[in-house]
């Protein structure tokens, strides 16, 4: 199920930043500056759910590779990238 997209420039989405909230209830929102994605707003449901799927994943690759030790090596900006603000909850492996 692909959700309707919506482009804003960022001088837009901040003139018009109520109707961007609106939007974003029905239709994801992409902001960009100097004609390229930055940020993206979204419900907080929608949010709420594709952060409970990533967890869930988390844990199936947890279960994978079967010694959690492992996970040490990995950081999460090797899988989220640098620009992540993604970071471990208090006592996560």
């Amino acid at each position: 199920m692909k959700r309707k997209t919506e482009f804003y420039s960022l001088a837009d989405a901040k003139a018009k930043f109520s109707k961007v909230i609106e939007d974003s209830i029905s239709e994801d929102i992409v902001i960009t500056k100097n004609g390229k994605p930055v940020s993206v707003v979204m419900n907080y449901n929608t949010y709420s759910k594709i952060f409970e799927f990533m967890d869930k994943v988390w844990d199936l690759y947890l279960l994978d590779i079967g010694d959690p030790s492992l996970f040490k090596q990995l950081k999460l900006e090797d899988i989220f990238g640098e620009d992540s603000n993604i970071t471990r909850d208090e006592g996560e492996v």
